[in-house]
């Protein structure tokens, strides 16, 4: 009996496991053209049995694994405001101050432009408040409130940013403190403000433990769900999607995979990635994306994007080279949805909804009748890279 295995990798996302699995399998059953039924799930896999139909080369079923990480992410640390107000400085300079990423938001689409703005102008709202929260500290006793180890060199600094910080609040016109007051709670401030230092955090490599990386944690994460499906044999295809920031872990996953033999059994999937735009930042991303499509899967490379979509560029530029090469089919879908639906997110998390990705990731082509995704063939996977 025919059957695949499907390994979903969610982005950046705070839900139980399972969660954004769940998603993709409710819209599959639901299907116009690719009919199935769930018959199995449990927090391991759930399992769709495909009806057979002469417009598809589906298998008679499919497993749908999710490799999740969410338990990855840090949880914010409780710190006093003048160590946050230090964060939100270094932010800022880190994603605003580096002039390769003003080159990478307008080279692409006026959405990633007002997306990248948009975040922007969260972030330096996050300061403001942050300014006002330590300028509302100037009477506090700085010694203890500075930093934990109390060092006069930090207690000096801390005292100083706190008189600055006041006197810039002081100057402020009355009306902007109340019209904080509104926004900020309105706005997804704090989600942009940690979604930044994460994602900070993974292009350095930080290391939350002092001990192991947090770019080599997810990449083992899902690799261990890889090698799970790979080793179990029963399957004659292996389907890896990345979501969002999930598209980043299998771009490094695939770019140091240890077995060319396994990459003929898989395709890869990636949907509503910031690769393109992330590359800019980091050599090292830039290098691993260039790596990883180059293996050329035996199954094919798909990288989909919505060009209304405010978090995405695609995993990588429309003038790649490796999109010439036929090592990436880039497939651009336009997604419904409202203006506000673009600015909060909402549409970056509406692409199973799709009709079209969905055929796509099974790789049946966006529409029925249509001819499947090209595999790579004459095209042998490259082998594993020399350590």
């Amino acid at each position: 009996m025919a059957s695949w295995a499907l390994i979903l990798v969610p982005g950046y996302y705070r839900k139980p496991k399972n969660t954004l699995r769940d998603v993709l399998v409710a819209n599959l059953t639901l299907s116009e053209t690719m009919p199935m039924t769930e018959t199995a799930s449990d927090t391991d896999k759930a399992t769709l049995t495909v009806t057979p139909s002469d417009t598809t080369g589906l298998p008679e079923t499919l497993d749908v694994f999710e490799a999740s990480w969410s338990d990855l992410i840090p949880t914010p640390a409780e710190e006093r405001p003048i160590g946050r107000l230090f964060q939100g400085l270094s932010l800022l300079i880190y994603w605003l101050g580096y002039p390769r990423m003003w080159l990478a938001i307008f080279r692409y689409s006026f959405y990633i432009a007002v997306g990248y703005l948009a975040s922007a102008a969260m972030l330096v709202l996050w300061l403001i408040s942050l300014i006002a929260i330590v300028a509302q500290a100037t009477g506090a006793d700085t010694t203890t409130a500075v930093t934990s180890d109390g060092s006069d060199a930090m207690v000096w600094l801390g005292q100083h940013v706190q008189a600055a910080a006041a006197w810039l609040v002081a100057k402020l016109p009355p009306t902007w403190a109340a019209t904080l007051t509104i926004l900020i709670p309105l706005l997804p401030v704090m989600t942009v403000a940690d979604l930044a230092a994460f994602t900070r955090a993974y292009l350095r490599d930080a290391a939350a433990d002092g001990i192991t990386g947090l770019r080599a944690r997810l990449r083992m994460r899902v690799q261990t769900s890889l090698a799970k499906a790979l080793a179990a044999g029963s399957y004659d295809r292996v389907i890896v999607v990345g979501h969002s920031f999930g598209s980043l872990i299998v771009t490094d996953l695939i770019a140091g995979w240890y077995r060319a033999v396994d990459l003929e059994k898989i395709s890869v999937v990636t949907i509503g990635s910031p690769g393109a735009v992330l590359a800019f930042r980091s050599d090292w991303l830039d290098h691993e994306i260039a790596a990883a499509v180059e293996r050329r899967p035996g199954h094919g490379w798909t990288d989909i994007h919505a060009d209304r979509d405010l978090l995405s560029a695609g995993l990588v530029p429309i003038d790649s080279p490796a999109i010439e090469a036929g090592d990436v089919t880039r497939f651009v879908v336009d997604l419904p949805g409202s203006l506000m639906d673009r600015i909060d997110g909402t549409i970056h998390f509406t692409y199973f909804r799709d009709e079209r990705v969905l055929r796509t990731i099974l790789g049946q082509g966006a529409a029925p009748g249509a001819p499947a995704l090209p595999h790579t063939v004459g095209k042998p996977a490259l082998p594993a890279p020399a350590v």
